[in-house]
């Protein structure tokens, strides 16, 4: 494990040393549904256990987005095919993380937030993927540690997403907390701003799901005209090329 590795780990050991776990057992049947939801693209999951930073769970989708066998893949594993830039300053990451859910926050709301980031990681062909990164609180311990993680790597580089180092924090019940990444610091970006209005935001939250213009039309009682007017609008608002980007962004954005 090379210098850049060991402060992740650091990070994680000093920041989230959990002195009296929780034995609650977590679901595979809920957490996979759990993660398709927060998916975007081709992604697998994982379950790590902060107790010995072990794996206790690896979805078998890893296969197709990189190319590794599922009981291949642990920390280790990660840094290793991780882009050179990114584990320079994953460190930085995961101590803005670690510091907003354990010191910034109450317990009680750290499963509220998912923490989202991109990273590049190299599939075995020797191709870096472009990753949107999320992760999740399952289990917390009894001293009020963050035990176990769900973590899901979708695979954004069909989107040709611009790469940004930017760390978010977003929950649909609280307010969505940014740090943007300028000079080799992070930088907090309390509130971001959205042009949608509220119907546009439906729309978006459809077309996440799945949903063709013909399909939202009938959900929403209104006309396939309107829908596809409220799309030309919400693509030119984002600035993406097509919906498939339009809803990585919106992800990426906690819109939705």
């Amino acid at each position: 494990m090379n210098e850049n590795a060991r402060k992740v780990t650091r990070v994680w050991e000093t920041e989230n040393k959990i002195l009296n776990p929780s034995k609650k057992e977590v679901l595979l049947d809920v957490v996979e549904q759990v993660a398709s939801l927060f998916s975007a693209g081709p992604f697998y999951y994982y379950i790590i256990n902060f107790e010995d930073v072990s794996m206790d769970y690896v979805h078998e989708g890893i296969k197709d987005v990189l190319g590794i066998q599922p009981e291949a893949f642990n920390v280790d594993k990660l840094f290793e095919i991780m882009h050179p830039d990114d584990l320079e300053v994953m460190h930085q990451k995961e101590g803005i993380a670690t510091h907003f859910l354990l010191n910034q926050i109450s317990v009680e709301n750290i499963p509220d937030y998912k923490v989202v980031y991109l990273m590049r990681l190299r599939h075995t062909s020797g191709i870096y993927k472009t990753i949107l990164h999320q992760t999740k609180a399952l289990v917390m311990s009894h001293d009020g540690k963050i035990q176990k993680v769900l973590g899901i790597h979708t695979d954004m580089t069909h989107l040709n997403m611009p790469f940004d180092n930017k760390v978010s924090f977003l929950s649909q019940k609280l307010p969505s907390v940014h740090y943007k990444y300028t000079k080799s610091n992070y930088v907090l970006r309390q509130h971001y701003e959205t042009e949608y209005t509220k119907r546009e935001t439906e729309i978006l939250e459809l077309l996440s799901q799945g949903k063709t213009a013909q399909d939202i039309s009938g959900e929403l009682s209104i006309s396939l005209l309107t829908v596809n007017t409220h799309k030309r609008n919400i693509l030119r608002k984002s600035g993406a090329i097509n919906t498939s980007q339009l809803v990585a962004k919106a992800i990426r954005e906690g819109i939705i």
